[in-house]
């Protein structure tokens, strides 16, 4: 009974300390990690958009962005920088916002600090902050359209100003008719052809022998 009831209790507490070590471990690998990067637009490299991104495998609750030196957006004071505050970030989600001409962040360095909580009613907040460089976009380009979206997109836009032309009628379209009874002599050539082809060829003609004898 007194072993039993020893083995019973050591279970438990065995139990017990497991339970907490894999809660303690899921929180250690389940993390969100916020990030916010300044980048060329992707339909055009002379503007730049503000993109904060949960690279984490975990929500990110209370984001906060914040830049120094601090910039407004298009560069006018009365247009309070974009995505400052964010209510819940979701693992691998991003948002963005343009906020200015490249001209404006050319050369410059950026100190960002982001924060963010991993439960709402936490209160401890977790932070990360680092140095970003416009410098690394120098002579930065690409060639064509920088993703399949954007290029499908491109040719839906030059198919519907070519159909605008040919709708006013300022195009003509060159088609070629083909009705019933063309089709119904297409058939019909088709089928002669078909029958000249599995007729069995005619044998040649024996010539006739002629009577009598020469003399």
């Amino acid at each position: 009974m007194v072993v039993t009831a020893a083995a019973t209790i050591g279970l438990g507490f065995f139990t017990w300390v497991l339970a907490r070590e894999t809660k303690r471990l899921s929180r250690a690998t389940a993390q969100a990690h916020v990030v916010a990067t300044l980048e060329p637009n992707h339909w055009s490299l002379m503007h730049v958009d503000l993109i904060v991104t949960n690279t984490g495998n975990a929500a990110a609750h209370d984001v906060a962005v914040t830049f120094s030196p601090e910039f407004e957006k298009d560069g006018h004071k009365d247009k309070r920088r974009p995505l400052t505050h964010i209510s819940v970030l979701k693992p691998g989600q991003s948002l963005s916002s343009y906020v200015g001409e490249y001209n404006l962040f050319h050369d410059k360095t950026f100190q960002v600090s982001t924060s963010w909580r991993h439960h709402p009613g936490e209160r401890e907040h977790q932070s990360l902050s680092y140095e970003l460089s416009m410098g690394d976009y120098e002579n930065y380009g690409h060639l064509g359209a920088r993703s399949p979206f954007i290029q499908i997109a491109e040719e839906l836009k030059k198919l519907r100003e070519d159909w605008q032309w040919v709708a006013r009628g300022s195009h003509r379209i060159k088609t070629d008719s083909y009705s019933g009874d063309d089709r119904e002599k297409e058939r019909k050539r088709l089928e002669a052809q078909r029958k000249s082809l599995v007729r069995p060829p005619r044998k040649p003609k024996e010539p006739k022998a002629k009577d009598g004898n020469q003399g």
